[in-house]
């Protein structure tokens, strides 16, 4: 949990007796039962029962053995866990008066990561910037972006015949990340030292695996710990939320200011940034500078790196299945054929394309347990009690491995969502994108965004794994990131490419002109 237990007993006993009188209040209220979980201890509740690293997996196992909705306390904080599908739609989408709030979650500000609206409380403020998100991603807006995500797509080819197989992982997310920062603040990116990719690299690595419920017991239940010196025995939470600030900071501020001498040096710049602070000066309703900031930092994490992890997962699982590469690969060349590289034109015939990238949102399940939700009143469900101030997370990693829906859940095959025509199914995985009114506004531009990287990154090169000096394909275990959102560590691999860069260097020419 990130401080030594050493902390915690001095005030146990305080705390033991809190959460007792809290747990008598709260049953006292209402004589229906609490959703069930383990045995829980008087003062840690399941604290020791859960993995830190993995909870979706502990949330799982449980509901195995208890129900689709299970709950336990850390500390006296109720935590309850919907595990299916059905279940987060009943209360999350169709009680989201009382679920779209979120929870105070201590780590989150104390690395920084209060810059993400995502995890914003339901209020008016957070209402505005629902707005902006909509006007900016709905799905109608969704061509206007598409000359930035090509551009991004062909540099990624270029770039994966510059530089090492190794790299290959950092250079999937140099492309959505690419993307993403030229269509919000016109800033581009080419090569893997670019400053704010970095500066986002180190944002994410230092400040994603400390903003779960779980790895913010501790300072939750002892709001002093955040004031205490880093330099403390046990204090590596507060050490390492001080290390996310730092680069949260930069991350806010680097391209807005980039923004904002680019408008000054030049008034044709154009961008969503730039175009939403003219609009706001020509009508009267400029939107305060913190919110702008706000506004495209949220943009930014959100579709560079979730997009960024599901390609990640892509590649992994093709690396692991070539069957299903070989699949791709020949209805690429069936639709487009060899002289080209596709455009977005070419999407509604490439059904399998389509179900592959479903099938890796799936199995990847980069947001395991999305970011959690708070009930804002008393509420009862299937004959259960779930109390106001209940943190309510949805266990997307269960949901994607619920063999009645997906048998043989571990296995990667595209073949689900596909009907036995051909055709893709209605099953677009929505449960990835969130519930209710939290649900991920930028999932159409998203979508796009991975859509035309696979496309291209197929027609010109192949994966396989990489062979040890016998000629032996070498058998890697494949290992994944945790916190609240996770992706694949690379495996050793091999970047083929199908064309020489001569050939490659025209047909990405070609492809911008036509």
């Amino acid at each position: 949990m990130g401080v030594s237990i050493s902390l915690i007993l001095p005030i146990g006993l305080f705390v033991w007796t809190l959460a007792r009188y809290t747990a008598v209040r709260l049953r006292g209220k209402n004589s229906l039962p609490l959703p069930p979980g383990p045995a829980q201890l008087p003062l840690l509740g399941a604290a020791l029962e859960v993995d830190g690293d993995t909870p979706w997996v502990t949330y799982r196992e449980w509901a195995a053995k208890y129900g689709d909705i299970v709950s336990c306390h850390f500390f006296g904080r109720r935590v309850v866990v919907l595990n299916s599908e059905k279940a987060a739609d009943d209360l999350l989408e169709k009680r989201s008066r009382i679920y779209s709030d979120r929870a105070d979650i201590s780590t989150i500000p104390m690395s920084g990561w209060d810059l993400d609206i995502s995890y914003g409380r339901y209020n008016s403020e957070w209402r505005l910037y629902r707005r902006l998100f909509q006007q900016t991603f709905r799905e109608q807006k969704v061509p206007d972006y598409r000359t930035t995500q090509l551009a991004a797509a062909h540099r990624l080819l270029m770039n994966m015949d510059t530089y090492p197989a190794e790299k290959l992982f950092d250079l999937l997310s140099l492309c959505t990340a690419s993307a993403i920062l030229s269509t919000i603040y016109g800033y581009e990116v080419n090569t893997l030292d670019d400053p704010l990719f970095n500066i986002n690299d180190k944002a994410v690595e230092s400040g994603f695996p400390l903003l779960t419920p779980e790895k913010s017991i501790v300072p939750d239940t002892f709001p002093f710990i955040k004031y205490l010196p880093a330099w403390l025995p046990g204090m590596s939470i507060v050490r390492n939320a001080q290390i996310s600030k730092h680069w949260t900071h930069q991350y806010v501020n680097f391209p807005y200011n980039f923004t904002m001498e680019k408008m000054q040096s030049d008034p044709a710049f154009a961008c969503v940034l730039s175009e939403m602070i003219r609009e706001g000066e020509e009508n009267g309703q400029s939107i305060p500078v913190p919110y702008l900031k706000k506004f495209a930092a949220t943009s930014f994490i959100a579709g560079a790196d979730t997009s960024g992890s599901v390609l990640l997962s892509l590649v992994a699982a093709l690396v692991q299945n070539p069957a299903v590469q070989k699949r791709a690969q020949a209805e690429l060349r069936t639709v487009v054929g060899d002289d080209r590289l596709p455009t977005f034109g070419d999407r509604a015939s490439l059904p399998y394309i389509d179900a592959m990238i479903r099938e890796a949102m799936r199995w990847g399940a980069v947001v395991p347990l999305g970011v959690p939700h708070f009930s804002t009143e008393d509420d009862v469900y299937e004959g259960y009690f779930i109390p106001k101030g209940s943190i309510v997370t949805a266990n997307t990693w269960a949901m994607s491995r619920d063999p009645r829906r997906y048998p043989d859940p571990e296995a990667f095959l595209p073949e689900r969502f596909l009907t036995k025509d051909g055709e893709l199914t209605d099953d677009d995985v929505r449960f990835t994108f969130g519930w209710g009114r939290r649900i991920c506004p930028g999932r159409y531009s998203a979508s796009a965004a991975i859509w035309i990287a696979t496309v291209s990154m197929l027609t010109a090169y192949s994966f396989e794994r990489a062979k040890d000096e016998n000629g032996a394909e070498i058998d890697a275990v494949q290992e994944w990131t945790t916190g609240i959102a996770r992706k694949p560590k690379q495996l050793p691999m091999r970047v083929v490419p199908r064309f020489d860069r001569p050939r490659l260097e025209q047909m990405v020419k070609e492809a911008q002109h036509a």
